[in-house]
């Protein structure tokens, strides 16, 4: 648990609130039979607007990673540093590893791997973290580049069967992860240049729509398409955000305990997913969908509010 930091980027804080508050809805209407397709994840080939949540997500790391890596180091020394770099991200491996068996055991993880969304962050952070410490922000992106090329080359030989069976493209998804990151770290460091970055993100777009008529586009596969795709959607939103100082104060508390309200929003989902009684949240109509959805978010959001007043910020 830290302190309050005196001085924020609220919009940074607001963009990362944004990604969690999507994964809510994201992840509550997975399930419901009554929700249009486009509302869930695409099963494989294809993109929805759900599928731009964890890149999102991935995307709001990024922007900070480097230089939190770099004030640890500085104040820790390299020794501790790293160990607490090491125990960070293997925590969430972990607690990633606790979820996954618990949807396994309620029957919603059919192919049994334990793999999802905190377990790519967690070991996408560890691959790119001396990437960030030793190399300025443009070699890191022609990194990122040359990461995310070597993965898409080698991913129909050698990874797809594993990228399909498993949550987010499983481990070798990691290096698709890694370059997200990489290009969202490398973004974070020049934000002063806005005219620029909307240019790179409008041309990460086009790109990513471009290869997708020559390479399947999907996020189950985390295939270079999707990653250029929902990179230049992040960065244009993020951009968008800071042009017109958009920072709602929900989004920026919902921001400033992104880990909390991750674990809270997925214990939370087992009060719909767990009961037997097929009527309660699979076969619900969308109006009780939506009844049961603004309990279901309102309840977050006071966690998120509560926490913000009493001033606790949690961090692994």
């Amino acid at each position: 648990m830290r302190a309050a930091v005196s001085e924020r980027d609220q919009s940074i804080d607001a963009f990362r609130g944004l990604a969690v508050m999507m994964m809510v809805p994201a992840n509550y209407l997975e399930h419901v039979a009554a929700v249009p397709a486009w509302l869930k994840h695409a099963p494989d080939v294809g993109i929805t607007v759900i599928d731009f949540v964890a890149p999102f997500f991935m995307f709001a790391i990024g922007l900070t990673m480097p230089g939190s890596l770099r004030r640890r180091f500085a104040q820790d020394g390299r020794q501790k540093a790293i160990e607490a770099l090491l125990r960070r991200n293997l925590a969430l491996i972990g607690i990633g590893a606790l979820f996954s068996l618990g949807e396994t055991s309620y029957g919603f993880n059919a192919k049994g791997i334990q793999w999802g969304t905190l377990q790519a962050i967690g070991a996408a952070s560890l691959v790119a973290a001396p990437f960030m410490l030793w190399l300025a922000p443009m070699p890191r992106a022609i990194t990122a580049l040359v990461m995310l090329t070597g993965y898409q080359l080698a991913l129909d030989p050698l990874w797809l069967e594993q990228a399909l069976a498993s949550p987010q493209a499983g481990l070798p998804g990691v290096l698709s992860w890694t370059s997200l990151l990489l290009f969202a770290s490398s973004v974070g460091e020049v934000l002063q240049r806005r005219s620029l970055l909307g240019l790179v993100g409008t041309a990460s777009v086009l790109l990513g729509v471009a290869l997708a008529f020559v390479v399947p586009l999907s996020k189950h596969r985390m295939s270079a398409p999707f990653v250029l795709i929902t990179l230049g959607a992040a960065i244009l939103v993020f951009v968008a955000m800071k042009v017109i100082q958009l920072a709602p104060s929900a989004l920026v508390t919902w921001g400033r305990n992104p880990l909390v309200l991750y674990c809270a929003h997925l214990v939370l989902l087992g009060v719909f997913l767990v009961p037997e009684a097929r009527w309660w949240h699979f076969d619900a109509s969308l109006p009780q969908a939506a009844v049961q959805f603004v309990f279901y978010a309102g309840a977050l959001h006071w966690l998120a509010h509560t926490l913000e007043h009493r001033r606790i910020f949690v961090t692994l």
